[in-house]
Order: structure tokens, then C-alpha cells, then sequence
């Protein structure tokens, strides 16, 4: 389906099928039966929230939702949630972004063109009214909005989602992606159904990896990249095909070395650093709080719950640290070897007690 273009968001990977384009969604079986049912049964809700970590299929089973609502491919019975014809019509406008009935909010471009927010605005949210004003193709058309994820929605623009999930407007269905269970207004939640998406299991990670990436990939390599996903499929690619095998061995050459050794921090640096490789400074962001959920996990099985408890103060601090680096536009080296220095002597500390 390479004949499709689909517009560009802040989480795009490259050369990566995007949730449009996605035909096959693995995993997720309760969800897409209760879906399916639900649709079924003209008993869906108006305002949904799909939870889950990131990169698990929440957004490809969002747009599987969108397909079926707008063809109106529901049928009794059906026992899931059909996949997308990618010869309709329909589903050629939702990839192309210019389906009438569909609105995909998530974070907009920045001022300058050259990137995209660090949030969902309240001018995005604005847009609901003129999407919503429009005369729809029937009377009894739907109308679908999604926004991913929204826990990247700002305050003010919570605030004014939340007017419209109070009173929604006939036929509208707001799809609202989670990852994890914070980040979003009780009262938001409270208006919506939850449905909660698990993790992969390994199985389907190697096989959306294999899928991806074809003669590429090969069996041990699909082994090693599901299980450092975590069970999300996003996270297994970031490993397989973004450098994040190599990223990994070397955070931890540094981490696991007697005494800092300055050249490979500042290595490590030149590539969080580097404004025009985001993937690479995200995917060493989660490297480093993985490992510290991983040695907070570790202290507190043993029995260190002191210890545990403060790693995990440590990683608070760190994902404030990193949205603020975020907000104020840090010197994004500098700030990561303030952070690998601080991280080290956590750690050093941590195998001295």
C-alpha cells in the first residue's frame, strides 16, 4: 500500500506502517469482541478510552473502530471487530486524513515548522466546532474523533474536551488513547468507558517485527527485541531497527563501570543530544528509566525497601527533569550528562549498599 500517504505526527517511525495503514491488529481479543458486540448492538458508548502502554495496537484498533463506524461494516454476530477494507473508499480517506467524519487529534506542528508540540493545545480541541458544524454526508452519519494519546492534552485543553464529553453531539464517538493509567482528568475518566489493553505477548511481538522488517530479521534477533519490549510492539521496533540493541549496550558499558568514563558518556550525549535524531535520545530516555524501574523492582524483592523506595524517587525525579528539559528547551547534551553522572553514582551507590 505504498500508493498512501499518511500525514506525519510526532511519534511517526520511518519506514514503519503506521496505525492507519495497519490491516492485521494482533493480540486484543476480549476488546474487539466487546466492540464488535457493542456496534452490534447499537450499544456503544459515546466517549471511549483505550488504556494501555504505549506502541501495544490502541491506536490501530481506534481506527479499526473509525472504518467500521463510518462504512458501516457491523454485522450481527460478527464475534470481532472486521479489519479495514483497504480498497473502500472509506478507508482510503481515513489514511489520507481527509475522511469528513473523522477527526485524529494529537500533538500539532510547532511555530516554526521544523517539529511538532510537546502537547495537545486547546486551539486543536477548537477545532471539534467546526468539525462538528459540518453538515455530514447523511442523517444519520457518524462522526469519530480521536486523540492520541491524551494524556498529551494541555490543562486548557482538557478542560474543553471535557464540555463536549458532557454534552456530545448526536452520533459522535470520542476515542481517547491512554498510555498507562495517569495523566488524565478523574473527570474526564468518569465520562468514559475504560477499556483496558494488555500488553503483547512475545509471540506477536516477533511477529509485527518480522512483519516489519521481512528477510531482516531473524529468529534470535526476534527473540531478543519481544523480550526487551516489555510487551509493546513500538518499543521491540525501537530495538530492532532504530540502533536501540546498540544504545542499550552501551548505556550499560557506562552504568556498570567502576568509575564514569567520560568519553562514553559524552557518546552517549552526542545522541540525546542531537536535535535532528529525536527517536534516538526518546528511546535512551526509556533505557534509563527502565533500568531504574528494573533496580527499584530488584531492591524491593530483596527485601531493601528503603533502597527501593529511593530509586524510585530517583525516577520521579528524573521524568520531571526530562519534562522540564522539555518545556524549556535545555541544552539537551549538557542535560543528559548532568543526568548519566547522577544516575552512575545512584547506582554505584546502590551495589556498595
Amino acid at each position: 500500500m505504498d500508493e498512501y500517504e499518511v500525514p506525519e505526527t510526532h511519534d511517526t517511525l520511518e519506514g514503519i506502517t503506521p496505525p492507519q495503514l495497519t490491516l492485521h491488529l494482533r493480540g486484543h481479543v476480549a476488546e474487539r469482541a466487546f466492540l464488535a458486540d457493542a456496534l452490534a448492538r447499537g450499544k456503544l458508548h459515546h466517549a471511549l478510552i483505550f488504556e494501555g502502554e504505549r506502541g501495544i495496537g490502541k491506536a490501530t484498533a481506534a481506527f479499526h473502530l473509525a472504518n467500521a463506524l463510518l462504512s458501516g461494516n457491523v454485522a450481527p454476530g460478527e464475534g470481532t471487530l472486521p479489519a479495514p477494507d483497504p480498497g473502500s473508499p472509506v478507508f482510503r480517506q481515513i489514511v489520507q486524513g481527509s475522511h469528513p467524519g473523522l477527526l485524529y487529534l494529537t500533538r500539532p506542528r510547532n511555530d516554526q515548522g521544523t517539529g511538532f508540540k510537546q502537547a495537545i493545545t486547546v486551539d486543536e480541541i477548537r477545532r471539534l466546532q467546526r468539525f462538528f458544524g459540518m453538515t455530514a454526508a447523511g442523517h444519520d452519519s457518524w462522526r469519530v474523533v480521536i486523540v492520541d494519546p491524551a494524556n498529551d492534552l494541555n490543562r486548557n485543553a482538557a478542560n474543553a474536551l471535557l464540555k463536549l464529553l458532557e454534552e456530545p453531539p448526536p452520533r459522535s464517538v470520542f476515542i481517547l488513547l491512554a498510555h498507562g493509567t495517569g495523566g488524565l482528568l478523574p473527570t474526564i475518566r468518569s465520562r468514559c468507558q475504560v477499556l483496558k489493553f494488555a500488553p503483547l505477548a512475545d509471540g506477536d511481538i516477533a511477529a509485527i517485527v518480522s512483519d516489519q522488517l521481512g528477510p531482516a530479521a531473524d529468529a534470535a534477533m526476534l527473540d531478543r527485541v519481544a523480550a526487551l519490549g516489555g510487551g509493546s510492539a513500538r518499543r521491540a521496533l525501537l530495538f530492532a531497527r532504530f540502533g536501540g540493541l546498540e544504545l542499550q549496550e552501551a548505556l550499560e558499558a557506562y552504568l556498570e563501570a567502576p568509575q564514569p568514563d567520560v568519553a562514553k558518556a559524552h557518546k552517549l550525549a552526542d545522541v540525546a543530544g542531537n536535535r535532528k535524531s529525536e527517536i534516538h535520545r526518546d528511546i535512551l530516555r526509556e533505557l534509563v528509566l527502565d533500568r531504574l524501574r528494573s533496580e527499584a523492582t530488584r531492591a524491593a524483592r530483596q527485601g531493601r525497601l528503603r533502597e527501593a523506595e529511593r530509586i524510585a524517587s530517583a525516577d520521579m525525579a528524573i521524568q520531571d527533569r526530562m519534562r522540564m528539559a522539555d518545556a524549556y528547551n535545555l541544552d539537551r547534551k549538557q542535560d543528559f550528562l548532568t543526568l548519566l553522572a547522577d544516575l552512575h553514582d545512584l547506582l554505584s551507590g546502590t551495589r556498595s549498599g
